[in-house]
């Protein structure tokens, strides 16, 4: 009985050393970035350093859902050691993101012993992007520039589709001229490439995900966006809803653009929605009894009126009918869109009646749950400005300071400080204003 027993607890231990074993992900060296490069020095290794904040969503992400991954840690724990600094944290770390220049959270970067940066990476990264950045870095795969330079000299789509997947990362990590460079090669490359490869072959998840990254979003009846209405029902087919919903961007950006610039063209690629663009509009949720193409006529129609025609009776009319038509069924999101079209294209310059009118849209849309914070951030201080407008200062001050209480729930502290900043701001003009 007693040998049973010993055999068991060993079995245990060997099954929980086995199991702490598996799926390790990345090993974080414990030391100081000086150390790391000492260690790395002495086992022919590079040094590979996340740069992070305790605050920080995207690195939480990565932490989480990348760093832990089993073939991306094998890799770098043969090839590198890994470091991770915080970047608020007093002493080295915290003198270290300085030295680098990190600005953007996570960074992630991969030094030499002697403390040269060979890349970087601003931003969180998939486990693939972060794999075939570590392997460049070591020299096993091409550098960007080196596959560019490749695919522009032998015009190899292969070549140049893998350029086009790794420019975003690369370009959005340059700044000044040299991003700018860089955008001028790219997109000259993507107009090469789709140019060439538009056809059945064309049609799959990696081309799709080019096209959406680098096609531009409001240029009349482009040709990459005519294949993809053409082939529509293919697209559907093989790669779900995605395609449909990029076809609803880019035609409600060309709607949008025209109703603005008051040209009656608009209304032929509204008419698009129950056309050929039929199949992909209807992957979209309307909410309500409303077809797609009767809920957007309210929509465009009435940013004609005020856009072009600076009609604003005419507008505040159609909207109550919209109101009337989708009953219960109107929801945060429809209040406070034709409150912010009416505001931002008047440029606030209404009558009393109709700052009321935009009031009572806004409490409206207030009034649910289920908003989006940025949303209800920026829908509770358009409140504010329109108090500030009714001259009704009291009342614009709450809302303002409800609006900065609201910031402090983002996850993202850069976008926290830059949402207040502005609220203070308006906080500030309000104290003249009275």
């Amino acid at each position: 009985m007693k040998s049973r027993i010993m055999w068991s607890v060993v079995c245990i231990m060997l099954l929980c050393t086995s199991m702490s074993g598996f799926s390790q992900g990345i090993e974080f060296f414990k030391g100081t970035f000086n150390e790391a490069l000492t260690k790395a020095s002495n086992e022919g290794k590079l040094v590979f350093v996340d740069f992070y904040a305790t605050w920080c969503g995207p690195c939480k992400q990565m932490a989480e859902k990348v760093f832990p991954d089993e073939e991306l840690g094998k890799y770098m724990n043969e090839k590198f050691i890994c470091l991770q600094i915080d970047v608020e944290k007093e002493g080295w770390q915290k003198e270290a993101a300085e030295k680098y220049n990190v600005t953007v959270l996570p960074t992630l970067v991969f030094f030499k012993v002697d403390g040269t940066v060979v890349s970087r990476l601003a931003g969180a990264r998939e486990k693939s992007e972060l794999l075939n950045a570590a392997k460049v870095a070591r020299g096993e795969e091409l550098s960007f520039e080196k596959l560019y330079d490749r695919a522009k000299s032998k015009k190899d789509l292969t070549d140049m589709q893998n350029v086009l997947k790794q420019a975003p990362e690369y370009v959005g990590g340059l700044q000044g001229m040299e991003a700018q460079k860089w955008i001028v090669r790219i997109d000259k490359l993507y107009n090469e490439y789709v140019k060439a490869k538009m056809g059945p072959d064309f049609i799959n998840k990696e081309d799709l995900g080019i096209v959406s990254r680098f096609n531009k979003k409001n240029v009349k009846d482009d040709a990459v966006m005519e294949f993809i209405t053409k082939n529509l029902n293919t697209y559907l087919e093989k790669l779900g809803e995605a395609p449909g919903i990029l076809l609803v961007e880019y035609n409600n950006n060309i709607i949008g653009d025209l109703a603005k610039a008051g040209k009656n063209e608009y209304k032929k690629y509204l008419d698009r929605i129950k056309g050929d663009l039929k199949a992909a509009y209807d992957i979209m949720p309307t909410g309500s009894k409303l077809t797609p193409y009767e809920k957007f006529k309210y929509y465009y129609d009435g940013m004609y009126l005020l856009s072009y025609k600076k009609d604003v009776p005419s507008y505040v009319k159609l909207m109550g009918k919209y109101i009337e038509t989708m009953g219960d069924q109107m929801g945060a999101n429809d209040y406070g869109e034709i409150a912010q079209n009416m505001y931002q294209m008047t440029k606030g310059k209404l009558t009393n009646d109709q700052l009321g009118q935009l009031k009572d849209w806004l409490v409206k849309a207030l009034q649910y749950d289920n908003i989006v914070l940025l949303d209800k951030i920026n829908f509770v201080t358009m409140l504010g400005d329109t108090h500030k407008a009714l001259k009704q200062f009291d009342e614009a001050k709450e809302a303002y300071n409800q609006a900065y209480m609201e910031s402090m729930k983002f996850e993202s502290k850069r976008q926290m400080m830059m949402v207040q900043m502005v609220i203070k701001r308006k906080l500030q003009a309000l104290e003249l204003a009275k």
